[in-house]
Formats: structure tokens, sequence, C-alpha cells
């Protein structure tokens, strides 16, 4: 777990470190690790888990209702935006406020630590959630938002979006590929490499999350460190809080879900969120205040709970 800190803490330096020194450059290795986790690592980690995973019902079923706990906590983030955070006025930081808390970064940081605390055949369930969300709050509920509380239009008319969803997906692709192959397609040898191919995508994932912040830092919008106002503050308990706990309370209600799923529920905000902010035109400054607070509290967290002895 500690090897997972470092890894994050060193990333994002040489993320900001590198930025700082040629925007350029930094921008073509961030183009260089995003196009290497979405062409390459992830379509394979996620092709050769699945093709060995099987699954029972709580997997599809815990996947829905993670996607009505995200429902319910968007709502929730709007009548609070609306309400005691008095963000009615200010629709782009609205708009930011209730992505952040339905978006999480399940891929970059919530795999690799799947990974290590659970068996193959978990992290292959943590797969199918990662996907599942990440349809729901980036592809479609992201920019559904953006449209709806940004300054600039999005498309959703039904084709881009469905296009977009699943032609320009090379990892959900992968995942319905694994789950129809027979075993044999994804030879045991294989295995391996895969599990290497998700930690690899941890520090070009954060390498990406340097390169951007510092971007935002150097664009006005970001201070280092930010600060952590009341909407931030709510944001990142929403999202590291309210979520998980509906989920929770759903699993003890409904159907216990798979073991990955609360903490994947937990992960903090994802850096998505800035794609989207860019996009449509949401509040920068929130969003990335939003990664740095909820990033920095659960890597203190990870480090908490190892020191402990928990994980």
């Amino acid at each position: 777990m500690l090897a997972i800190v470092l890894a994050v803490l060193v990333a994002v330096a040489a993320g900001v470190a590198l930025a700082r020194r040629s925007r350029r450059a930094a921008h073509r290795a961030r183009s260089w690790a995003l196009r290497t986790m979405l062409w390459a690592l992830a379509p394979f980690a996620y092709y050769v888990n699945l093709a060995h995973a099987r699954f029972a019902a709580d997997v599809l079923a815990g996947g829905a209702i993670a996607v009505a706990a995200i429902g319910c906590t968007a709502l929730v983030a709007w009548r609070l935006a609306r309400g005691p955070l008095g963000l009615g006025r200010d629709r782009p930081t609205m708009g930011a406020a209730i992505h952040c808390a339905i978006q999480a970064n399940t891929g970059y940081l919530g795999l690799p630590l799947c990974a290590v605390l659970f068996t193959q055949q978990e992290l292959a369930q943590a797969i199918v959630y990662d996907t599942i969300v990440s349809i729901a709050t980036f592809a479609v509920g992201g920019f559904a938002i953006g449209a709806l509380f940004g300054t600039v239009a999005a498309d959703l008319r039904p084709w881009p979006v469905a296009r977009a969803i699943l032609l320009r997906n090379p990892p959900l692709a992968a995942v319905v590929a694994g789950l129809l192959v027979p075993d044999a397609w994804a030879p045991d040898a294989l295995v391996g490499p895969a599990e290497v191919a998700v930690f690899a995508m941890l520090p070009l994932g954060f390498l990406a999350v340097g390169v951007t912040l510092a971007d935002e830092a150097a664009e006005g919008a970001l201070r280092i460190p930010p600060p952590l106002d009341r909407a931030v503050a709510t944001v990142v308990a929403l999202r590291m809080a309210f979520m998980p706990a509906l989920l929770a309370a759903a699993s003890a209600l409904l159907i216990d879900v798979p073991a990955p799923y609360p903490l994947l529920a937990a992960m903090p905000v994802g850096l998505n969120t800035l794609v989207v902010a860019h996009a449509t035109g949401l509040s920068l400054r929130l969003c990335a205040a939003a990664i740095t607070w909820s990033t920095a509290i659960a890597l203190a967290g990870v480090l908490a709970l190892t020191g402990a002895g928990v994980l």
C-alpha cells in the first residue's frame, strides 16, 4: 500500500515538474499516457481478467444499485448547491459540484487498490463496476450535466452519444469480448502481464493528473494548496462518504454487493471531471480543488489504514 501512495505522489510531482519545465512536452506526455491506457493497457487488462472470471447475479445487480446511488447523490448535490451552498445563480459551479459528487477515480486509483487487496476474480468484478459507473457518470451523466449547467452547449443527440460510448471506447469493447470468449482465448500466461497493466495505469494516470493540475494552476483555476471552502468540502463528503453509505445501505437491504464495490464507491473525485468541465464550461476551479482535496484524503486514509494494519 505504501508503494501505491508513493507512486501516486511521485507521478503527480513528475507531471507538475514537467509542465513547469515545458508545457508542450508535458502535454505530449499526458497525451501519450492517456492514449496508452485507453488503447492498450486498459483493454488488455480488462479482457484477460474478465475472460477468466465467472460472475453471479450480484455483480450486475450491484452495478444497478451503484447507478441508483449515483442518481440519488446527484439529486442531493443539486439540492445542496441550490440551497445551503447558495450556488443557484452560478450554474457552472453548481454543475461542477454535481458532477464531482458522482465522478469517482475508479480507474487510475481504484483498480490498482483492488489488485492489491482482492483476488483476481474480485478484480474482474471491480472492472465490471468501473465500466458500468464510467458510462453512467462520464460518457452520459457528465456531459448531460455539462449541457444543463455549463456555458458551452454539449451535443447530446442520441447517435453521437451512442457512437462515443460504443465505437470510441476500447475498454468497453474489451469488457464485452472478455465476458463472451471462452477461457482458452486468454491463456493463463497472460494473467500476470494483465495485472502489471493494471498497476501501470496508476503512475500514467497520475502523471496526467499532475500535468492537468499544473495547467489549471498556471491558468488561475487552481491555487496550491486550493482553498477548502464549503462547496469543496460538501462535494468531497458526498463523493467519499454519502455515495458509499447509500451503496452499503442498499446492499444491506437488498443484495450483498461484491466486495470491491464499497471501496470503489469511496474513491476520490476523478480527473474526468476536468475533461467535462473543459468541454462544457463547468467550473474548473471547483473541479480541480475537489480532485486535489479528495485525492489527498484518500491517500492519507490508505496510509493510516496501512499503519494500523488494516490494509
